[in-house]
C-alpha cells in the first residue's frame, strides 16, 4: 500500500474546499442579484436562460421572449460569430474567458464560464455580465483570460464618423481644441468644425456634456478603430 500523501501546511492553508450548498439556492442568489446579468447558452448559441438584467443590457427591454431562440435571432452576424467562437474556446479549454465591450452605447463586462454538466451534452456555458461606467477596469476573475473584441456598437454615437469619434473621445477626456489638433495632426479650425458637427449630431451643449457622455461609456481613442456592428 502506498503511503498517504502528505500535504504541506502552506497548501492546506491555501486550499478552499467548496461548501455543501443547495444548488437551487446558489442559482437563485446569482440569477436574482440586481445588476448582474446571467444567461445560459450552448455551443450552437441556443438561449436556455436569460435573466432580466441580461435582457436589459443586451436588448434594452425585459419584454424579450428568448424561449426556443438563438443568439442570432437578436444580434448581427458579426456579433454572433465572435460570441460563438468565444463559447467554443471556453468549452474546448474548460476555462473562463472575459471580454469588455461597448454594446448599444453601454460598457459591458462579460465572463463566459464552462458549465460542469453531470451528464451529456457538455456543451453549455453561463455568461455573467454587468454594466460598467467610466474607466473601470476591475472585475475580471483571476482565472479568466481577458480577450479583445473586434467590434463596437456606439449606440447614439453611431451617428458620428470615425474621425468625429476620435475628436469626441479626446475632447471627452478634457483636452482643448488646440491639443486635439496637435494629437490628430489637424488644424484647430478642422477640429473645431468636427466639434460643432459632434455637438449638433449628439445635441450636446458645451464640452462638459460631451465629457459626461464619453466618461460614462469609458471610451478610449483606440475604440474608434473597432469595426462598427450593424443595427441588429
Amino acid at each position: 500500500m502506498s503511503p498517504p500523501t502528505r500535504v504541506s501546511s502552506g497548501a492546506q492553508k491555501n486550499r478552499v474546499d467548496p461548501p455543501q450548498i443547495d444548488p437551487a439556492s446558489l442559482w437563485a442568489a446569482l440569477s436574482q442579484t440586481k445588476g448582474v446579468g446571467v444567461s445560459i447558452t450552448d455551443s450552437e448559441g441556443r438561449l436556455l436562460f436569460v435573466n432580466d438584467t441580461a435582457k436589459v443590457l443586451f436588448s434594452e427591454s425585459v419584454d424579450v421572449d428568448y424561449q426556443g431562440k438563438f443568439i442570432r435571432d437578436f444580434h448581427s452576424a458579426e456579433y454572433v460569430t465572435e460570441r460563438l467562437a468565444m463559447i467554443a474556446r471556453v468549452l474546448a479549454e474548460e476555462r473562463p474567458l472575459a471580454m469588455r465591450h461597448i454594446y448599444r452605447g453601454k460598457k459591458i463586462h462579460s465572463t463566459v464560464w464552462p458549465i460542469r454538466d453531470a451528464k451529456p451534452p457538455f456543451s453549455r456555458v453561463v455568461v455573467i455580465s454587468r454594466g460598467e461606467s467610466g474607466h473601470d477596469h476591475g472585475g475580471v476573475p483571476e482565472t479568466a483570460e481577458l480577450i479583445d473584441t473586434e467590434f463596437i456598437d456606439l449606440g447614439p454615437l453611431n451617428a458620428l464618423t470615425r474621425r468625429e469619434v476620435e475628436v469626441a473621445v479626446l475632447l471627452g477626456h478634457g483636452m482643448s481644441v488646440p491639443r486635439v489638433a496637435t494629437l490628430l495632426h489637424r488644424s484647430p479650425k478642422t477640429i473645431q468644425r468636427h466639434k460643432d458637427s459632434i455637438s449638433k449630431k449628439l445635441d450636446v451643449h458645451g464640452q462638459a456634456e460631451l465629457v459626461a457622455i464619453i466618461t460614462e461609456m469609458g471610451l478610449e481613442l483606440d475604440d474608434a478603430k473597432l469595426k462598427r456592428l450593424p443595427p441588429s
